[in-house]
């Protein structure tokens, strides 16, 4: 069903943590928030996007293009931000709390899950910001944002602290326009706003649990207020692991290319079961070779249902190159016209996980 009208996002610069070592747990049983923004606001920098230009009259010249933040998760130099924040960038620098400046190198970006890595050279005498668990948060604990609220033509408000609770959790189809894979955030009323895209979403004991990117502002109908959405730190550990390690992300695939099809959940004797659609099979897969055609539909993965595209990748990221996924598939048209069969049958795939170039 098509949505009346379009919700207007803005995306927020902030910026995320990771790992970290020698960084004790902050508790304090009145008020945590003012040592937790002792230790942790130095580790949220400010990340500057800049692209360059260049002519026969003036040659180089480096233009600042958007701000946001960045949070520093390993004494290596290791910062972790926002893909959107840097993804037209051609030089990246960062301004660390006491406002030294530092040329950073793009380590590697996520566009999936929004996320980047980067690199800054000497190492600052900053603690890493500790990463949490992200599948622990309760609804209605304490959430406390910290980053560098502003705009591209103004300085922005380094180090603001914001703080609130965590309002709900897996929330979907939020309609960012920033993920090509399905992401579950963090709600919280904690303020966010444009600039705090990659900084910190942190707990009572000063651990990094989402990275704060996205806020709804207003629709046709209504503005809102404290709708602040973050990543989940659990969703990013394994994207910033491989980053660190490759400087990409690969993600196991199928070897096919899927639309979403609408129907019933059983299907019927007129109408197809709702689930992924296969649209084209890459030649020389696993897919291929257990026999999957075009026009399948993939209901079941590992016997969970899925009924759209999101369903299928959501379960697909669960796992790893070379594990064997058992799909179940109903073949109601014909591979080639795509016309609907006399009987459709229900079928079942085992198939391997690859790395599709």
């Amino acid at each position: 069903m098509k949505k009346l009208f379009s919700l207007v996002l803005a995306l927020a610069l902030l910026s995320t943590a990771a790992y970290a070592t020698g960084y004790e747990a902050i508790y304090s049983s009145d008020n945590p928030i003012p040592a937790i923004v002792r230790a942790v606001r130095p580790a949220v920098v400010e990340v500057i996007s800049i692209q360059q230009d260049w002519s026969v009259e003036t040659g180089i010249v480096d233009r600042d293009v958007g701000s946001g933040s960045g949070v520093y998760v390993d004494d290596a130099g290791y910062i972790i931000t926002n893909n959107h924040v840097i993804d037209d960038a051609d030089k990246v620098k960062v301004i660390l709390w006491d406002d030294t400046e530092l040329d950073a190198e793009i380590v590697g970006c996520d566009e999936g899950i929004d996320i980047a890595v980067i690199k800054i050279e000497p190492q600052p005498d900053i603690t890493p910001v500790p990463m949490g668990d992200s599948d622990q948060i309760e609804v209605g604990e304490l959430a406390i944002a910290i980053g560098n609220p502003g705009t591209q033509s103004s300085a922005t408000l380094k180090g603001s602290v914001t703080a609130g609770i965590i309002s709900a959790v897996g929330r979907e189809e939020m309609g960012a326009g920033v993920f090509t894979r399905p992401v579950a955030l963090i709600q919280t009323d904690a303020a966010i706003n444009t600039g705090n895209s990659g900084g910190a979403l942190l707990n009572a004991r000063g651990e990094l649990i989402g990275i704060p990117m996205l806020k709804y502002i207003a629709d046709a109908a209504a503005v809102y207020e404290s709708l602040g959405f973050a990543i989940p730190i659990n969703t990013i550990k394994p994207v910033y692991e491989q980053l660190v390690a490759t400087g990409k992300m690969v993600r196991p695939m199928l070897g096919v290319t899927v639309v979403d099809n609408a129907g019933p959940y059983e299907p019927l004797k007129r109408y197809s079961p709702a689930g992924a659609k296969v649209y084209t099979v890459s030649p020389g897969t696993s897919a291929e070779r257990s026999g999957i055609l075009p026009n399948d539909i993939i209901t079941h993965v590992n016997g969970v249902r899925v009924s759209v595209v999101n369903d299928l990748l959501r379960e697909i990221d669960k796992h790893a190159v070379g594990d064997v996924l058992e799909l179940t598939v109903c073949r109601f048209y014909d591979s080639v016209t795509g016309e609907a069969l006399d009987d459709y049958e229900t079928l079942t795939f085992s198939v391997e996980l690859a790395i599709i170039n």
